[in-house]
């Protein structure tokens, strides 16, 4: 396999890397990156969420080891691990490869320092690897100069969602070819083993507990200091969230983003800050496959409460309040914990949503009618809430309590709901009818009875009953050709 052109030497990515002890991060780079030139599948699984989607007329060719015809001085220590090169109708696109294992962390200084040798090189992109989680490849966890990101991307995955991509992939039979199919299950018990270094996020930063007692108290936090810090920890742990709640479904569980928020981490972020310091609240909606609707998660920060809900609309071919309800109690009626199980009235009007407990409207589903009148109900809300204020004030805690929680609540709730539809109209004018001659001699008694009687077609009239005229034209011929 020749190298490319910038490289003075470099080693093709081998699935079993002779490498010392210490080498961790170089062993997991080295296959990783030999899984994904092996398995196109899993390739097209992870490359194709930054743009880059794998076909049959696709080469993937990985290297480790590198060293650059123009970086002879570098140590080893500043060689990049790895190098992806993707090529397709004469067309290639390259990668560097950083990776970290375990509590090692990525540093802005050495990011950009590879960021300005692969602007040197014409590179691409700067992908990195490590336990620290983002929501999108593009929102990378590290802040670094703007300027070096301008013809380089800085893309990121954490060790993580690589290994969710290979768990969904293999659950859900996609790859058919039995070698490929053995590598990728050889790949997911290698890193969910402890040694391979793939942690989850366990733990919120140090802040957290001093950012709650000071909510709680009725104080604020500063935006640039405790707030910050205490985001970036939420969205991690809601990036790790949906990859767990990924491999607990069987499907891929994403993060609900506008396409500001998208587009630009910085505003992302920014947006999260102020809603925690004006209302203490953090919020996120995920996504999943055919559900009714997105999950809602709400950490109050004030109450020291976690709340996560669904929304359905009302039917609106029901006229009661009752009847609405009684359509989602329906649904609920497989819920065995109740307790922390609330249902929100939501009406029409701009009167303020009625929550109440699950177990009262199933005892007394009248008081639908009775709450709002004059309003009717819109919507409803389906709630299972925490008040753990102890377990919500822990680090860990808080994010066991919203493990435990969320799922949960899909398990026991969510999978269950269906979102209503109203049923198909049905024809105003039957074009299977067809008019009947008159006949001034009288039905042939000889002739047997059709076994579905042919009524004549009414002609469009002043019939109030008519909400729409259908001219002889739009008929498509029907009339003058019954066999048709």
């Amino acid at each position: 396999m020749e190298l490319p052109v910038f490289l003075k030497s470099g080693e093709v990515a081998r699935l079993f890397p002779v490498i010392s002890e210490t080498g961790k991060e170089q062993r997991a780079a080295s296959i990783l990156l030999a899984v994904l030139s092996a398995v196109p599948s899993y390739a097209d699984a992870v490359l194709g969420r930054v743009g880059q989607r794998i076909s049959s007329r696709t080469t993937i060719n990985t290297f480790t080891e590198v060293v650059f015809k123009n970086d002879d001085k570098a140590s080893r220590q500043d060689r990049p691990d790895g190098l992806i090169e993707i090529e397709r109708s004469n067309r290639k696109w390259n990668a560097l490869i950083e990776t970290k294992v375990g509590n090692n962390r990525l540093s802005d200084e050495q990011i950009e320092r590879y960021l300005r040798l692969a602007k040197e090189n014409s590179i691409d992109a700067v992908i990195t690897i490590s336990n620290e989680f983002a929501a999108l490849p593009h929102h990378h966890p590290i802040a670094v100069q703007r300027a070096l990101t301008k013809k380089v991307d800085l893309l990121h995955f954490s060790w993580a969602s690589l290994l969710t991509e290979a768990i969904l992939l293999h659950e859900r039979s996609a790859i058919s070819d039995s070698e490929q199919a053995f590598l990728l299950r050889e790949f997911v018990r290698f890193f969910s083993h402890a040694s391979a270094g793939v942690a989850r996020y366990t733990s919120m930063p140090k802040e957290w507990s001093t950012a709650v007692d000071r909510i709680h108290a009725g104080g604020t936090i500063p935006k640039h200091e405790l707030a910050q810090d205490v985001i970036g920890g939420w969205h991690q742990e809601l990036r790790d969230l949906v990859l767990y709640m990924s491999r607990v479904i069987g499907r891929p569980v994403t993060i609900k983003l506008s396409r500001n928020e998208a587009s630009d981490a910085e505003r992302h972020l920014n947006e999260d800050i102020e809603k925690l310091c004006r209302h203490s609240l953090m919020e996120a909606r995920l996504q999943i496959p055919n559900a009714a609707s997105d999950l809602h998660i709400v950490a109050d920060l004030r109450s020291r409460t976690l709340r996560i809900s669904m929304r359905l609309d009302a039917p609106r071919d029901k006229k009661s309040g009752k009847a609405r309800l009684n359509w989602l109690l329906r649904q609920l009626s497989k819920v065995a914990d109740r307790n922390h199980v609330s249902v929100g009235l939501v009406w029409s009007s701009r009167a303020a949503t009625s929550i109440y407990p699950l177990d009262e409207l199933i005892d007394n589903p009248e008081v639908a009618d009775g709450s709002r009148p004059g309003s009717e109900i819109r919507a409803f809300d389906i709630v299972l809430a925490s008040a753990s204020a102890r377990w919500f004030s822990g680090r860990r805690t808080f994010i066991e309590d919203l493990e435990l929680l969320a799922p949960g609540f899909y398990e026991s709730i969510g999978q269950h709901l269906r979102s209503w539809q109203p049923k198909p109209p049905k024809p105003k004018h039957s074009v299977m009818e067809q008019e009947v001659e008159p006949s001034n001699s009288g039905p042939d008694p000889d002739t047997p009875k059709p076994v579905h009687e042919v009524r004549p077609l009414a002609h469009a009239g002043n019939a109030h009953s008519d909400l729409l005229e259908i001219p002889d034209y739009l008929r498509r011929g029907v009339l003058s050709n019954p066999q048709r």
